[in-house]
């Protein structure tokens, strides 16, 4: 069975009529005032608050908590502020601009159910249809029935179905899939333990894209771009990162416990997935935010019917669980619900290796904010970078200044503890480096393969193994030399693969990954 390193890495490392929609909302929310732009609060006029807005942006990478950031404000139904900060690219020294598309992972799911409910909205799809209306032949494990699964339980996260990790992976990290294959998987995949309680995963919302454009691999990132993102004019939103040149992209880095170091890009147009799969920037992603704090309205003008929006922020599923600085108590559709400083905060964050993603709005006050970072140096610094904008736009400014002086500083400690627990890694890791494996690296090298999950490749190169599967790579180190147990990060966290050999045989036959088992292929080829 594959273990887990560090877990509190990865803890860094979810055309109807208006009544309808209301209708359709199982607990409705007084919070939820959008009657009019005046119902945001007044922000001052003077340009203090901007300038103390991006005063602090560079106070937090000045203390090495990013490596850059952008940062977008919204006002009601539009965009207020947009800027930018620090390093698109440490090892060429390239600077972030407004113009520099960030990952935003998880934050890709409000896009993907504002589609889905685009489309309810022209007819093309109901809430209440099974998944089997748009999936046909899709079949679960026994005894699930996949024609008990609606397009509503999947927006809601209450669909009754397990994480189906053979799915997520190959959708997220290896990118090695079609269609017809994922719907041959899935056939392994059967209930949640939890039942129908909200369970946070990207298999539902990786349904749900399915659902967008059945039979066409990738299908769904038309039918997003055509109902979302060319309404709303977001040119600066892709989800084809083929499309983009290397210096339009915030690469992504990783704290070392001195700094920040460039990691490998981990995504391409094959894993970029409807759970997690848009490069953009703050200011055109503001967009987005800013139709969502005004039901479906931007700049003035009606992009969205009425009541379509507003009825993704509704509490459709309950959780209980805190995030940071922020308890959540609800999710929608796309959207968690939480509260911040006595007011809801309807947010979607993500989070990917060597980026993170603060996505969020006020319904109370209409303000809206866009954080993107490349690169993470302590846990919650990209909210608190949120937490000050509002708490700058909503508060005194003096009372301000001396809530977030405070802040800051209990973020340096935790970035002191947080290097120091990095670099106490590095030398354990060091250590186990040195102890030689029981064979030689050809021993491990070449192809294994498991039904589920696809091909592995492990290759020599100079004095240690990499690995690849499609386009997740990693780099492997020694977790346990007698154990014949290496190290990988293929899914942004720490891995272990454990090698198997038969007695007295020169060449492992098997490996075991994630608790599947991969089988070499002819180890005789690699002699």
């Amino acid at each position: 069975m594959t273990q887990r390193i560090a877990p509190w890495f990865g803890a860094w490392l979810g055309l109807l009529a208006v009544p309808m929609f209301v209708a359709a909302a199982p607990r409705a929310s007084s919070h939820f005032d959008r009657s009019s732009d005046t119902a945001a609060v007044s922000i001052s006029h003077r340009a203090d608050w901007r300038t103390d807005v991006g005063a602090y942006a560079k106070r937090l990478l000045d203390a090495g908590f990013f490596p850059g950031m952008q940062i977008a404000v919204t006002r009601g139904d539009k965009v207020v502020y947009a800027a930018s900060f620090g390093m698109a690219d440490s090892r060429s020294g390239r600077k972030v601009d407004n113009r520099t598309r960030f990952y935003i992972a998880s934050t890709t799911k409000a896009l993907t159910a504002t589609a889905v409910m685009r489309e309810v909205a022209r007819g093309a799809m109901r809430l209440d249809a099974p998944i089997t209306d748009y999936l046909h032949g899709l079949r679960f494990k026994p005894p699930l029935q996949a024609d008990t699964v609606t397009i509503r339980s999947l927006l809601s996260m209450t669909d009754g179905l397990g994480a189906c990790m053979p799915v997520v992976f190959r959708t997220a990290f290896s990118g090695v899939f079609t269609q017809a294959q994922l719907m041959r998987l899935m056939r392994d995949c059967g209930r949640s333990k939890a039942g129908h309680a909200f369970v946070y995963r990207n298999f539902p919302y990786n349904l749900l894209g399915m659902a967008l454009a059945p039979g066409v691999n990738h299908g769904w990132k038309a039918v997003v771009r055509a109902d979302v993102l060319k309404p709303l004019g977001m040119r600066e939103t892709t989800a084809r990162v083929s499309t983009l040149r290397g210096e339009q992209i915030a690469m992504p880095h990783e704290a070392d416990g001195h700094g920040f170091r460039r990691i490998r890009l981990a995504k391409a147009d094959a894993n970029l997935h409807a759970a997690g799969g848009y490069f953009t920037t703050a200011r055109d992603l503001a967009k987005f935010v800013a139709v969502n704090a005004a039901d479906g309205r931007l700049d003035g003008r009606r992009i969205f019917p009425a009541g379509m929006i507003a009825s993704m922020h509704v509490e459709h599923a309950r959780q209980d669980r805190d995030f940071g600085p922020y308890h959540r108590f609800g999710w929608g559709y796309g959207w968690d619900l939480g509260t911040y400083a006595g007011h809801i905060l309807v947010h979607r964050f993500g989070a990917f290796a060597g980026y993170r993603s603060h996505v969020s709005f006020m319904p109370d006050t209409g303000i809206g904010v866009v954080v993107l970072t490349n690169g993470v140096g302590v846990p919650y610094a990209a909210d608190e970078m949120a937490d000050y904008i509002y708490d700058r736009l909503g508060a005194p400014r003096k009372q301000a200044r001396a809530e977030h002086d405070a802040q800051f500083r209990l973020l340096q400690q935790r970035k002191a503890k947080f290097d120091r627990a990095l670099r106490a890694h590095q030398r354990v890791q060091r250590s186990r480096d040195a102890h030689p494996l029981p064979h030689p690296l050809r021993a491990y090298a070449g192809r294994y393969v498991n039904p589920l999950l696809g091909t592995m490749r492990w290759a020599e190169s100079g004095d240690h193994l990499d690995v690849s599967i499609g386009e997740a790579r990693s780099k492997a180190g020694i977790y346990d030399a007698a154990r014949n147990a290496l190290r990988v990060e293929l899914t942004g966290g720490g891995e272990v693969v454990h090698f198997h050999f038969a007695d007295h045989a020169r060449f492992a036959n098997s490996l075991t990954y994630h608790g599947y088992r991969f089988d070499r292929v002819k180890p005789s080829a690699t002699r």
